[in-house]
């Protein structure tokens, strides 16, 4: 038996990724679909368009037929440890010999070529990488410029695309941890991930977040069989990253008024001493929308911004990501939805020795302090999300700890 692996966010599941995940079954001749999918923040550092156990839903409701967590350390990383994180996990399933994704740009001899720089830095890379930096350029933009500098321009503006980057950070990362995997790539249908205009069948999830912030229907846009599950969603506002203002402008007046140790925020996840500064000398009190403008500089992404936000608020460190990284990833899959076939695929794919699925949640014991702490994180994120969800628009999810999964119906099974 063989199985593809689908990095995800489905914010929402869609009719390009129903697309993505046909085209990638019948291009691989795999048995089935797993899905390694963000929780309930994003890589943005912005809450979803609906918790992680309804996006799950959808997902198996659209063919998929197991979704796993990516653990938030990774899952609001920058597209390096999203990469690095979500293939390390996967690579340690059996029989999980495929990695499918989609791109903007069939360019995978492109992406070959880019990946082996990035992932063995030869010294012509490192000297025009240092210069780039030496001049004020943000990493991503050093990168970028000596990648054209070896490459040439040839490679267009391909390597700024959404999907693309993330396509090669996942065969950076295949490249660097020697994985087993096989890549495969489905050209994106739509109008690209950050085009916000609804563009036929195949909309990006971008444009139909969009329309759902207009009042608009989503149902053209999303597999007849996955809109059920949104429906308590859908009638009310979509979650807002506003709704953090309270929580991280807490964690700012403790740091103007408490020991810096206690806030901690020298320390946090992809902070940096220019973007810790201006934090610190921002008036309060501060909404995040003039959070968001008064931090971003030439110098620094929005996304990047905020992500360090929702780090500043769940409390991650870099060590934290350092400590997983270099002890394996992670011990654990936090099982979010499966199939009524997800079960058997399970028992396949799953070597308590190398990776622990986690199904009923209280019953979980993390084995060491590194993994104490990731389960930690990701149970904190969750109570976040819930807290956000009932104050703004009253409803009351499950805790973490009272969840437990048990298999549904999808579209293969009513073939």
């Amino acid at each position: 038996m063989s199985y593809i692996a689908i990095i995800s966010e489905y914010n929402p599941f869609h009719n390009g990724h129903k697309y993505q995940l046909e085209a990638s079954l019948e291009q691989s001749g795999a048995d089935g679909a797993i899905s390694l999918m963000s929780g309930d923040f994003t890589q943005r550092g912005t809450p979803a368009m609906a918790d992680k156990y309804t996006r799950a839903h959808a997902a198996i409701l659209g063919g998929l037929d197991v979704v796993f967590e990516l653990p938030v350390i990774y899952a609001t990383g920058s597209s390096r440890d999203f990469g690095e994180g979500a293939v390390g996990l996967i690579s340690k399933l059996r029989d999980v010999d495929y990695l499918a994704f989609g791109v903007e740009d069939d360019e995978l001899n492109m992406f070959y070529e880019v990946s082996e720089i990035l992932a063995n830095e030869p010294d012509n890379y490192k000297e025009f990488l240092n210069q780039y930096l030496s001049k004020g350029f943000t990493f991503p933009n050093a990168s970028e410029k000596s990648l054209r500098k070896i490459l040439g321009n040839s490679i267009g503006d391909k390597i700024t695309k959404p999907n693309n980057i993330l396509a090669i950070s996942y065969l950076v990362a295949m490249r660097k941890q020697k994985s087993p995997l096989r890549p495969i790539i489905i050209k994106r249908n739509d109008g690209g991930y950050s085009n916000n205009k609804l563009t036929g069948k195949y909309s990006s999830a971008t444009a139909i977040r969009h329309a759902l912030r207009n009042n608009e229907s989503i149902k053209p846009y999303v597999p007849k069989v996955c809109v059920d599950p949104y429906e308590g969603f859908l009638r009310r506002d979509l979650p807002d990253p506003e709704w953090l203002s309270p929580f991280i402008v807490s964690r700012l007046i403790y740091d103007r008024n408490l020991p810096p140790e206690i806030s901690n925020l020298e320390n946090v996840m992809d902070m940096t001493t220019e973007l810790l500064n201006r934090i610190r000398k921002i008036p309060l009190p501060v909404r995040y929308i003039e959070l968001q403008d008064y931090l971003k500089t030439k110098n620094m992404t929005m996304s990047r911004i905020t992500r360090v936000l929702l780090h500043i608020v769940l409390g991650i460190l870099s060590t934290d990501r350092t400590r997983a990284i270099e002890n394996g990833y992670g011990e654990y899959l936090n099982l979010l939805a499966l199939s009524n076939e997800g079960s058997k695929i399970i028992k396949k794919i799953s070597d308590s020795q190398n990776i622990k699925i986690i199904n009923k949640k209280s019953l979980y014991k993390p084995s060491d302090e590194i993994n104490t702490r990731l389960w930690e994180i990701d149970k904190l994120a969750t109570d976040l999300y819930n807290q956000l969800i009932y104050d703004h628009i009253n409803i009351r999810l499950h805790s973490e700890l009272t969840s437990s999964v048990k298999g549904l119906k999808n579209s293969k099974d009513e073939k």
